[in-house]
């Protein structure tokens, strides 16, 4: 009984093989996927910066008009449709907001929370937590490793022979 044993080639696979799209298909896609990343990530980053240094001016405002509001939302069985409260508040410059609340009472003087970008709130809205600023490093993170192996994949593809024609 004769065993063979197999040989193993110091020699790289460069040869393409069929059946998997060319090398540099490769190295494209995944420089376009870092690149999405990359500006979903910033996107994200500079969305959750500004929620972090935003401030809230609470103003002393008085109740003057209620509403209802139907909102559909969807859930696992399929759909449902939930009613919210909104009143309108007249700020002290003589401007109205809408607020949605299930607190306020007409004709009462409430404090609600202006924004910079002139969003009216019954309480200052929470800042971004912990798990935000993780999910968006997270997201540059990606980026980064997809960027460097997609540079990578070009240098390796670029250094490799090329077959003749």
């Amino acid at each position: 009984m004769t065993r063979e044993v197999a040989t193993m080639s110091a020699e790289p696979r460069t040869a393409d093989r069929t059946g998997y799209p060319p090398p540099a298909l490769t190295v494209a896609v995944l420089a376009v996927i870092a690149v999405a990343l990359a500006v979903l990530a910033a996107l994200a980053l500079g969305d959750t910066a500004a929620r972090a240094s935003a401030s809230y001016t609470p103003l002393e405002a008085t109740v003057v008009d209620e509403r209802t509001e139907e909102q559909t939302f969807a859930v696992r069985t399929g759909s449902r449709t939930s009613t919210f409260r909104v009143v309108s508040v007249e700020l002290p410059d003589g401007a109205r907001a809408e607020v949605r609340t299930d607190g306020l009472a007409v004709g009462a003087s409430a404090t609600v929370y202006l924004s910079a970008t002139g969003a009216v709130f019954e309480h200052p809205p929470e800042p971004p937590g912990a798990f935000e600023w993780a999910l968006c490093a997270a997201a540059v993170a990606a980026a980064v490793v997809l960027a460097d192996l997609a540079v990578r994949s070009a240098l390796r593809l670029r250094s490799r022979p090329r077959r003749p024609s």
